[in-house]
């Protein structure tokens, strides 16, 4: 892209919610009028959201008896093409 903002580097941060609450604030306050960080968060939201949806599934599963079978999360299994061209 033509602008490069600062803040950008925060977006995939912010989307797996490890800013502090004092960044995250400040983040929301400054993509309010970026229409650069608007766009990063648009293009990473749907890996943020597989990455939540992963770690639910690691969670569950470390939750049950290592013989269970582990199961693909909900996102991997709606979306198995993930699985074959990224796995």
């Amino acid at each position: 892209m033509l602008y490069d903002c600062p803040y950008a580097v925060s977006a995939g941060s912010y989307l797996l919610e490890m800013l502090t609450p004092e960044e995250t604030d400040e983040f929301r306050r400054h993509t309010l009028q970026c229409v650069y960080c608007q766009g990063e968060i648009v293009s990473l939201l749907p890996g943020a959201l597989f990455l939540q949806e992963l770690r639910a599934g690691i969670l569950a599963a470390d939750q049950r008896l290592c013989t269970d079978r582990p199961a693909l999360t909900t996102v991997a299994a709606r979306e198995l093409r993930w699985v074959f061209t990224h796995g």
